[in-house]
């Protein structure tokens, strides 16, 4: 009779910790967790779950701790969850930068995972509208122009709605200006997006009639002017003031527009604005640019380990350990020993026809260049330097031809561009980020006949150094295809 008391007993305190276990621990994936608790707004929650050196393990995780960062920043900067925010910052030992604006103090989270993701992929392009997006007061003008660029370089198609709020939240502050190259790529862009139901461009562009319309900072005269435009200069509006008033015998409603040509935002009054078209020559140069991008080849090291050449390319290769930055694989490429040049070379067949090169690296601190890309010509059965790279701490050169550096050891975005051919030789230009930095860089003398024929093939090799010595540079990846 005690027996079966205890054993009763022992059962009935089975199954209350069965059911407190099954109650209050929670069995799902960290992945499922973490989305969850973001999609609830306990944004603490989600790096709570990253804790004690549990490490994202799939791009979803990545872009939920980089939106994630977004929205603790968004917190930072909201006067009433400041304190609370920044308390619990402390406490996980995460810092944040203070940015100088003309309106006080912007908290800036430096972000671990956004860098993380591929560039032009849905999460990286996710993750940066929300970041954006976020961004709920003035920051510094460089900062605004920074993103604005990273977003003008991405394509919005399938995300029209998201992208043109991000879009109209970084022009709606002011910044630096911007290249003609970017200037024309971000016009493209706001065609495209005045033609999308969901996007807040969506039929606002207008023409200017009248001269010396006032622009102002808000909606309103009695708000400060920040200039005038006169006919026929056009805008893209993505905001307006719901109240009708009339203003010289015209009647309409304030409306808060971007303007192109002074690369500027500020509101006008609708009465002084008529509508206009969305230009198809514009949006077909839009549908063209990121033709060529979905059409590139992209060349990285992901997966590769160091004891094997890396996948898909040939030739005689020397072992390196691979490097890992803000998550992404490098390949490191050293110096030459003065005393012994010697080099043997890896090369990746690339197919089709190409007139770029982008090549993403982290720059090396040797006072002394350092070799690190070759673009060849194949032809006649055999390989030929067209271009050879290489980076000193203060510089670029492109066969001989040297473009100075900012000075920053930082990750650099640089892309050859082929322009043209003439005689026995090609010349291209050098570019960051579609600006450009060099003009007429002739390639070394090639096979005339065939150059004007275009019957070649292109080669990427990597020069690696037989003695090498401890300067080296980081490659990440290198992008290829037609614009």
């Amino acid at each position: 009779m005690i027996r079966s008391r205890v054993f009763l007993f022992v059962g009935l305190l089975f199954f209350i910790g069965v059911l407190f276990t099954y109650t209050f621990v929670d069995f799902r994936d960290i992945e499922d967790q973490a989305f969850d608790y973001y999609q609830s707004h306990e944004y603490e929650q989600v790096l709570s779950l990253y804790s004690n050196d549990i490490k994202p393990s799939t791009e979803f995780e990545i872009t939920i701790l980089s939106q994630t960062f977004s929205q603790l920043e968004k917190k930072l900067n909201n006067p009433k969850e400041h304190k609370s925010t920044a308390k619990f910052l402390t406490s996980k030992k995460i810092k944040w930068i203070e940015w100088e604006t003309g309106r006080g103090i912007y908290y800036h989270l430096e972000d671990p995972y956004f860098h993380m993701l591929k560039r032009h992929g849905e999460t990286y392009k996710k993750a940066l509208i929300t970041k954006i997006t976020s961004i709920s007061k003035p920051i510094p003008k460089k900062e605004v122009t920074n993103y604005l660029l990273l977003l003008t370089l991405e394509d919005p198609r399938g995300m029209e709605e998201g992208f043109s709020n991000a879009l109209a939240n970084l022009l709606s502050f002011s910044f630096e200006p911007i290249g003609e190259i970017e200037k024309e790529f971000l016009l493209q862009t706001l065609h495209f997006l005045s033609e999308q139901p969901l996007s807040k461009f969506y039929q606002q562009i207008h023409k200017v009639k009248g001269s010396n319309v006032n622009l102002r900072s808000g909606p309103g005269k009695e708000n400060p002017e920040l200039g005038k435009v006169s006919e026929p200069e056009m805008n893209f509006c993505f905001e307006e003031d719901s109240n009708e008033e009339e203003i010289a015998g015209n009647k309409g409603i304030w409306m808060h527009c971007y303007y192109p040509d002074q690369q500027k935002s500020a509101w006008i009054f609708s009465g002084f604005l008529t509508k206009e078209d969305s230009s198809t020559y514009q949006i077909q140069l839009f549908q063209k640019r990121f033709k060529a991008i979905e059409n590139e080849i992209r060349i990285d090291f992901e997966g590769w380990d160091g004891t094997r050449i890396p996948s898909s390319f040939f030739g005689a290769y020397i072992p390196r350990e691979p490097e890992v930055e803000v998550g992404e694989t490098g390949f490191p490429i050293f110096g030459s020993d003065p005393k012994n040049k010697e080099k043997q070379r890896i090369c990746k067949k690339v197919a089709g026809e190409k007139n770029y090169f982008e090549f993403s690296f982290h720059p090396t601190s040797s006072p002394l260049p350092i070799s690190f890309l070759e673009i060849h010509l194949v032809y006649a059965g055999s390989s030929h330097v067209a271009y050879s790279l290489e980076v000193d701490k203060d510089s670029i050169w492109v066969n001989k031809n040297r473009y100075l550096l900012d000075g920053f050891a930082r990750r650099e975005n640089l892309s050859l561009h082929i322009e043209s051919k003439k005689g026995d030789r090609m010349t291209a230009s050098l570019w960051r980020r579609n600006t450009g930095l060099l003009q007429a860089i002739q390639s070394d003398p090639l096979d005339f006949s065939i150059l004007q024929s275009g019957r070649f093939s292109w080669e990427i090799c990597l020069p690696l150094s037989v003695k090498p010595t401890r300067d080296k540079i980081l490659l990440f990846e290198v992008r290829t295809g037609v614009h």
